[in-house]
């Protein structure tokens, strides 16, 4: 919901007076700073320079940074909802894919909110859940199969991404454990040893083969219902 009024917001209102600050604009002007440099620690400083404001100012809206981060991870989740992402699949399958790649990508381009995003307890996740329920229809799930569906979903696509976002490279983590591993007997190396040697790989597929255990979960809801 970027707001094309963000920029310049101190040349707003009558000369001599000071611009009118809203929380929609203090919003949009901290989601603007965390997508151009998503590892930036998001502070009230960055955010009121961008608005041409003392950071006082902000306080009346965000007593605290955390306060602010909130509103910030509950803006982009709320733009986990985009349709485009999904609903031009012919099946029901391909856009729950589609929307579950998206929303992780997305998610990973905010590490620092994702504690937030996962805690909240805001209505950012309903355009979300609005759009599931469109996804999933074709399955005929009951009221509860479906709540139970979307839970899954939601929380597998930002569990994974708090996790990936937190995860030691995985060619670090491979020589980490390749050194530990030479300290081991004979049989453990020959054993463990190769199959360390796939875990880099291993990783980078990760999120897929979630998708489709998820994917192949829902499928077992609907044929059981």
């Amino acid at each position: 919901m970027m707001s094309e009024h963000v920029h310049g917001v101190a040349t707003r209102g009558r000369r001599g007076r000071p611009p009118q600050l809203s929380r929609g604009q203090i919003v949009d002007a901290a989601v603007a700073l965390v997508h151009a440099d998503p590892r930036a620690p998001l502070t009230l400083r960055r955010v009121s320079d961008a608005v041409n404001a003392a950071p006082g100012a902000l306080y009346r809206y965000f007593p605290e940074r955390d306060d602010l981060l909130r509103a910030v991870a509950d803006e982009v989740a709320r733009g986990l909802a985009s349709k485009a992402t999904v609903l031009e699949g012919p099946t029901w399958q391909v856009r729950l894919r589609a929307w579950m790649v998206f929303g992780m990508e997305s998610l990973l381009c905010y590490p620092q909110l994702l504690p937030f995003i996962a805690a909240t307890r805001d209505s950012a996740w309903l355009p979300s859940f609005i759009l599931l329920t469109e996804v999933l229809e074709p399955l005929a799930l009951d009221d509860e199969e479906q709540a139970r569906a979307i839970a899954l979903i939601g929380t597998t696509v930002v569990g994974q991404a708090a996790l990936a976002s937190r995860r030691a490279p995985a060619g670090e983590l491979r020589t980490v454990m390749g050194d530990a591993l030479s300290q081991a007997d004979d049989q453990d190396r020959r054993r463990v040893g190769p199959v360390l040697d796939n875990l880099p790989r291993a990783l980078d597929r990760l999120f897929d083969v979630v998708v489709d255990s998820t994917i192949a979960t829902i499928e077992a809801l609907a044929d059981d219902s």
